[in-house]
């Protein structure tokens, strides 16, 4: 099918479609992308964690490099491939800015994707995100081009993070030669987690599950990819002793704001969704367990990776340009936890 012919049959189609948000993903606007999306399913793989749906991926290497939603990461993970196989995963590497991660299934010969360039993508082009089977998952219109964000959304913010439920001081602890040894509580939240768990105002925490923590930054960095419910080893110093704490990590204390309960009645938000460095934003809603698939144009141009459901009808895709210069630091194992 032409693209041209393609335009025409959706156009017929989204008439009697229903609501904005149902558009996406109605099986009678999804058929007429079967052939657009065949050649990127068979890189389109499924992760899960824990025996769970958490996420989508892909494929960059022939030999088991897969790239998916790093905040969306969990448990024991495993590959599910388009034949229907699934295959133990390592994870090698994250980029946080970008959310990003790559793991590593023991296959050879997978079909990897080709990134193409977004440069000649404007608002209104049709957009289709494959599964890992021969059907559509989604589509949409491109509805900003690619642009860097602003204000609260350039922010990092992961609120599928565990919470100690502690304020920090602002002023990092140091030894007698300035060296920073942890992060200071300055307060600690009553019930919650570090309360009942015993730890106390103006314990200086050392280290989370016996790895150092350097300055509140280091903290909230080894915090970033554990989940309500985990349970974690703090180490702490108290009076010039080391006492270690066995915390189960509680929900942020914060409510959620106006704009993301109006966001949220179309359907569940990514828990992570701001803070990267570059988005193309889509009107397609791809759910958090579907992001971290690739993103097509009508002629097959992987233009990008699904990272986050941001809104009601917005899904925010990562650009070709932004992922290709991470994927070989990411093969190699380095990871970035800082922007």
């Amino acid at each position: 099918m032409t693209t041209r012919t393609l335009v025409t049959t959706l156009a017929v189609l989204l008439t009697a479609a229903p609501a904005p948000a149902q558009i996406s993903s109605n099986p009678r606007v999804l058929a007429p992308f079967k052939s657009v999306v065949a050649k990127a399913s068979e890189s389109t793989v499924r992760v899960r964690g824990d025996d769970k749906d958490i996420a989508l991926g892909t494929v960059v290497s022939s030999d088991g490099y897969i790239l998916t939603k790093a905040s969306e990461i969990r448990g024991n993970l495993t590959v599910r491939l388009p034949d229907g196989s699934e295959h133990e995963a390592k994870l090698i590497a994250t980029h946080r800015p970008s959310d990003l991660a790559m793991l590593k299934i023991d296959v050879t010969d997978l079909k990897p994707i080709t990134f193409a360039d977004t440069k000649n993508v404007s608002v209104g082009h049709w957009l289709v995100s494959p599964s890992p089977t021969s059907d559509p998952l989604a589509v949409g219109i491109v509805s900003v081009a690619p642009r860097k964000l602003t204000g609260p959304d350039n922010e990092i913010d992961n609120q599928n993070r565990g919470y100690l439920g502690i304020l920090m001081e602002l002023t990092d602890p140091t030894d007698k030669d300035g060296k920073v040894i942890g992060a200071q509580v300055r307060e600690v939240t009553p019930k919650g987690a570090a309360d009942k768990a015993g730890i106390k105002k103006n314990d200086i925490i050392i280290a989370v599950n016996g790895k150092p923590v350097v300055g509140r930054t280091g903290l909230r960095d080894s915090l970033e990819n554990h989940l309500v419910g985990d349970v974690v080893t703090i180490t702490v110093l108290r009076d010039e002793k080391t006492l270690e704490f066995k915390v189960t990590l509680g929900k942020s204390p914060a409510p959620p704001s106006r704009g993301d309960l109006q966001n949220s009645f179309g359907g569940e938000l990514s828990g992570r969704r701001t803070g990267f460095p570059l988005i193309l934003q889509s009107d397609m809603v791809v759910s958090p367990r579907d992001c971290g698939g690739p993103v097509l144009d009508l002629d097959g141009n992987v233009l990008g990776v699904s990272i986050a459901r941001a809104g009601r009808v917005e899904t925010w895709i990562l650009p070709s340009e932004t992922i290709r210069p991470l994927i070989a630091e990411l093969k190699a194992g380095k990871s970035t936890l800082k922007n």
